[in-house]
């Protein structure tokens, strides 16, 4: 076939192949392959599931390495052993099928949105939906794919053994807050968000211990009070949602102490396809819905024109879907 047109039909498959991982997590298929070696017949028996299908789930799963077939028994592999085995420590099936619920409700609104324009869905806030997500797959995230690499970006930092309080701004579940108070033996921390998900990030705090080190504000980002004084404010993922981002950037300057540190990690997208495609389809949906993504540097331009002193940025692709862009800010 003439390879112009198969690279768009190919791209149907990947769908394929997304939907065999639902379904083996919501069956819990891989634990029970991880508690004893099984027959087909036997794990039909345990999934209540029909023979000949789960034997051709199987093999979809065996072809994008989930898992694999030794003797008459398939085993998982070790990405599923860290990562899909339900109830592991490093669990992140949630993650998977969270986002792909996500991205599914996006693909049925995008037709209707190209037709008719955002209207007025295009900012509406939903504190109990991000309190729901930061109760099971915000943690399971920012637990397992993003606190190791946001706690070394803290402690790279030069100012950070003198930093004495910190504050997580949109802090969804608290854990990335949590883990960076946990890495400094003197640090004070405080977690921001609505209360409907201040209130999960309670229960979070409790489970690390830190109840004498963290505190919790709860408001809106954009109209509500931040708090002052810190000598680090990290921020990942909320501008997207913002109606005024050069507000909020003002408002963490000044709530920052003389020589205080701002540290962002959100997406931008460029037009350089090769360069941004994953980034660019990736929030193709909240574009749709008003929401602006930065372009390169773009917040850059207006953390110095709020008055910050130095700014270094780099890309990592150390966080999950896209890479990201970090911007450490000095005032």
């Amino acid at each position: 076939m003439e390879n112009g047109i198969n690279r768009y039909i190919k791209m149907l498959l990947e769908q394929n192949k997304t939907e065999v991982l639902a379904i083996a997590l919501q069956l819990k298929l891989f634990n029970y392959l991880e508690k004893q070696d099984m027959s087909l017949e036997c794990l039909v028996k345990e999934l209540n599931t029909n023979a000949k299908n789960t034997n051709t789930l199987l093999k979809a799963l065996a072809m994008i390495d989930l898992i694999y077939k030794k003797d008459d028994f398939y085993k998982n592999t070790e990405v599923t052993k860290k990562y899909f085995i339900y109830a592991a420590s490093t669990y992140c099936g949630d993650v998977f099928l969270h986002r792909n619920e996500m991205l599914n409700h996006g693909r049925k609104a995008m037709s209707s949105l190209v037709s008719e324009g955002a209207k007025d869905v295009a900012m509406a806030k939903n504190p109990k939906k991000w309190a729901t997500a930061s109760r099971k797959f915000l943690k399971q995230e920012q637990t397992n794919l993003i606190s190791k690499s946001v706690v070394e970006i803290v402690k790279n930092l030069k100012e950070y053994p003198k930093m004495t309080k910190m504050l997580d701004l949109g802090c969804a579940s608290g854990v990335l807050g949590l883990e960076i108070v946990k890495s400094h033996p003197t640090m004070k921390g405080v977690l921001f968000d609505f209360p409907d998900v201040t209130d999960v990030v309670s229960t979070h705090i409790k489970e690390y211990n830190l109840e004498d080190k963290v505190s919790i504000l709860c408001g809106d980002i954009q109209n509500d009070n931040i708090g002052s004084r810190y000598d680090l404010i990290w921020c990942s993922n909320i501008f997207y949602f913002l109606d005024n981002k050069t507000d909020v950037l003002e408002k963490i300057y000044k709530a920052l102490n003389p020589n205080g540190i701002l540290v962002s990690a959100h997406v931008e997208v460029g037009e350089e396809p090769q360069e941004y495609e994953d980034s660019f389809f990736y929030f193709l949906g909240l574009n749709l819905q008003g929401r602006t993504i930065f372009k390169p540097m773009e917040l850059s331009n207006i953390l110095e024109h709020t008055g910050f002193r130095t700014i270094n940025s780099y890309t990592t692709s150390e966080f999950p879907m896209t890479p990201t862009q970090i911007h450490i800010a000095k005032k």
